[in-house]
């Protein structure tokens, strides 16, 4: 039901822009709306069925998987370096809340925004640690009139680092990006379209992401973008990534009641419901990255996963919110050291952060803006406790 998904995304996207901490926690329940599969308030109470699907892997370029998979090595850069990201300090802004003062002026919040820091990636250590990317050529859809290009990615059984172009001529209408949106809650796709993508499964285990736009590579009439996602519990054996492309029957803005009726939108949304097509594409079937284990953490060079209830003792009703997770580092060998995450001091190195994750719901789940070698982790730090690798 991929209606909930994006009316969902795009409040998230274009209201107020809030902390990390609570931007969490608003992508946590729009997790759950997306695993609930229903629509509230606003919409019916029925499933969605769609009435057009396709599954297909597609093939678009007739390039030998091994000279393209070797050709394009700069993914890495794109999804882990900084020849084009750009690190960023802990800004103090201030955020429009939608509501007003009393002399209507608008009711402003202020927001730290936290320090982001890309590092340089070594694109051939990437490829020993993640068994290079998963697609051996490119992915490329029509999306009315914009083209989209599934580049590559790589993934584990947390989540994934997926690279995509989206171009029009005469300028990308269909997803807004910006420095602004890269150091908030990522690009978010435009309220005023027929189509749109996600990522996600070919099982029932979704991914919230955090899409960054390379502001620098990107012109008007094309975009480059890095999608960090996290899956909302582990992948089962024999799931595989999968891109979802939907085609509306009508401007996405428009698909909501006004001033209807509960029966009269409902028969609206059935309208609607049964001229809406979507076309799922399995972007790979080659293996997860393997996952590392360490009492109650996961990790692998992509990813990290904390059980907040199992590490550090929290309730279960604590270790769901992702704010109990205070301080996260990786501590090498070599005396170096990965801050992912130190909320007293406003930074967040992590290219997405969701927290009430996996089946128990205690779960912080982190994707990673760098590449981890993980056969030189020594310990890694949860807030006040340390868990040492042997």
């Amino acid at each position: 039901m991929r209606f909930s998904e994006h009316e969902m995304k795009e409040i998230l996207s274009k209201d107020i822009q809030i902390s990390d901490t609570v931007n969490e926690r608003i992508q946590h329940t729009y997790n759950m709306l997306r695993a609930d599969q229903k629509l509230k308030s606003k919409t019916p109470r029925r499933r969605f069925s769609y009435a057009a699907a396709a599954i297909a892997l597609t093939a678009c370029l007739a390039v030998p998987g091994g000279v393209y998979a070797a050709a394009n090595l700069d993914f890495f850069d794109a999804m882990f370096g900084n020849s084009t990201k750009k690190s960023t300090p802990v800004i103090e802004t201030e955020a429009d809340t939608g509501k007003t003062n009393a002399d209507g002026s608008p009711l402003m919040t202020p927001v730290t925004i936290p320090s982001h820091e890309f590092v340089s990636v070594d694109p051939q250590q990437a490829e020993d640690l993640t068994g290079g990317g998963c697609m051996s050529e490119p992915v490329v859809k029509q999306l009315g009139d914009h083209t989209l290009t599934v580049d590559n990615l790589v993934y584990d059984k947390n989540g994934a680092v997926i690279t995509f172009t989206l171009e029009r001529a005469g300028g990308v209408t269909l997803l807004v990006g910006s420095d602004d949106t890269n150091v908030r809650k990522g690009a978010y796709l435009a309220e005023d379209r027929n189509y749109g993508f996600s990522f996600g499964t070919t099982g029932d285990i979704f991914g919230g992401e955090n899409i960054y736009v390379d502001t620098e590579k990107s012109t008007a009439d094309k975009m480059f973008c890095t999608a960090y996602i996290l899956w909302n519990k582990p992948l089962s054996k024999g799931v595989f990534p999968q891109l979802t492309i939907t085609k509306y029957p009508c401007s996405v803005k428009d698909i909501n009641p006004g001033d209807l009726s509960e029966e009269e939108w409902s028969e609206k949304y059935a309208e609607i419901e049964s001229k809406t097509e979507t076309e799922d594409i399995v972007l790979t079937d080659q293996d997860v990255i393997p996952v590392q284990n360490l009492e109650c953490i996961t990790y692998s060079p992509i990813s990290i996963g904390v059980n907040l209830q199992e590490g550090l003792g929290l309730s279960a009703k604590q270790a769901y919110d992702p704010g109990n997770l205070k301080y996260l580092e990786i501590k090498f060998k070599d005396g170096t050291s990965y801050v992912v995450r130190d909320v007293e001091n406003n930074i967040a190195n992590s290219g997405y952060s969701v927290g009430g994750a996996g089946s128990s719901e205690t779960w912080y789940m982190t994707a990673f803006n760098r590449i981890v070698d993980i056969n030189e982790i020594q310990e890694i730090v949860v807030n006040e406790k340390t868990f040492p690798v042997n």
